[in-house]
């Protein structure tokens, strides 16, 4: 809120040249003058100075040969000189600066950093769990207990801290390091499937099994263990093992069902969210049946986050139906079943040896047999049990 501060405040930019100019810097520091974005230039340093501050130095350079000028002037003093007959925008400056002081001693924006895997959402809610949320005083929070309390709302991180800044808390967090997902860790391959091996390519590890052998789901076909002359080692195990697999898979359906579907027609409300005060922009709720999906925009005053939010709730209205099937339409729609089953399983090159179905009263079952050839291996971390 500093920078809001001294908007209302009034600055300026100055330049201050002539011998040994950086004494400007010591003797304002003497003086209390806060002086900021300072920067070394030609023949003396640029710097910013509040309008009040700034009619204390000439008092202050006097006799040091310092020359001062004005390169800009910012601010709403400024602003309000250049619109004396604008009464309304004087009343309204007034009136954001009262609610300004009056919201000061609260916390409207919470911020996240340090944040790689941990959705910054969950950390948000996290927060809320234990107590921090827009709208709360500021000094209602000891950053030390709270920080406890969301490293133990959060397992998943190992330190965080909680920064109060104005009207803004900043939460630093620091993640857990996954363990045992190493890149070198040592590790097994076994079969996810049962099948007949038919071609090996083993590039790290002891290969356990051969060309032609019959192998069973969860057998180890690679070892990550090593064993040589000069003794044991263990690695990540690595290849592709391609084997023959034999797979039966199951589809059923009925010859009715109630699907649902969205209709085309969509409809949006907004609200909008002052300090944590909603405003609704629309009258009524939705009677019908939708899904929806919700967007949130956050303001942005001079290139900083203010606690001023647009939510923006998106529905998109659907409605059931009933649908029948005859029986060549369920047949065909199983199989399509089982084409998604095998896909989502990774298996796009295989041969269907059979397909059986049986009748009930209210449907389908389809048995299908498929035969593939496919990479069986699935690596397993490596585990070590301790002696007594």
């Amino acid at each position: 809120m500093l920078w809001i501060y001294r908007f209302i405040k009034g600055y300026l930019k100055i330049t201050v040249k002539g011998e040994c100019s950086e004494k400007i810097l010591n003797l304002c520091a003497k003086n209390r003058i806060t002086l900021w974005n300072s920067k070394i230039i030609k023949n003396g340093i640029e710097t910013c100075i509040c309008i009040k501050d700034f009619f204390e130095l000439p008092e202050i350079v006097k006799g040091s040969n310092l020359r001062i000028h004005i390169i800009e002037k910012n601010g709403l003093p400024i602003r309000l000189s250049k619109n004396k007959r604008r009464l309304g925008l004087f009343i309204g400056a007034t009136l954001m600066f009262t609610a300004l002081q009056l919201a000061s001693g609260y916390i409207w924006i919470i911020d996240v950093e340090g944040n790689k895997a941990v959705n910054k959402e969950d950390i948000l809610k996290a927060c809320r769990n234990i107590g921090i949320t827009e709208g709360i005083k500021a000094d209602s929070i000891s950053p030390k207990i709270k920080r406890e309390q969301l490293l133990l709302e959060l397992d998943s991180l190992a330190w965080a801290s909680l920064n109060i800044e104005g009207c803004r808390l900043t939460v630093n967090a620091s993640e857990i390091k996954a363990l045992g997902k190493e890149e070198d860790a040592p590790t097994n391959l076994k079969a996810k499937a049962d099948g007949i091996i038919k071609k090996i390519n083993v590039t790290s590890g002891n290969c356990l099994v051969k060309t032609g052998d019959t192998v069973k789901k969860g057998d180890v076909l690679v070892s990550g263990v090593i064993e040589a002359s000069d003794g044991t080692r263990f690695v990540k195990s690595a290849g592709i093992i391609t084997a023959y697999t034999t797979r039966e898979l199951t589809s059923e359906g009925n010859f009715t069902e109630i699907i649902e579907y969205e209709t085309g027609q969509v409809k949006q409300k907004t609200v909008l969210d002052f300090f944590t005060l909603k405003i609704p922009f629309y009258l009524g709720s939705e009677i019908k049946e939708y899904n929806s999906v919700i967007n949130t925009k956050q303001a942005e005053l001079f290139g900083k986050s203010i606690p001023v939010k647009m939510h923006t709730r998106e529905f998109k209205f659907t409605e059931k139906r009933k649908v029948t099937y005859n029986k060549q339409q369920l047949a065909e729609k199983l199989k399509k079943d089982t084409e998604i089953k095998l896909s989502e399983m990774g298996i796009n090159d295989y041969t269907v040896v059979s397909q059986e179905f049986s009748e009930s009263e209210n449907g389908l079952k389809i048995t299908s047999i498929i035969k593939s050839e496919e990479d069986i291996v699935m690596p397993e971390a490596l585990h070590f049990a301790e002696k007594d």
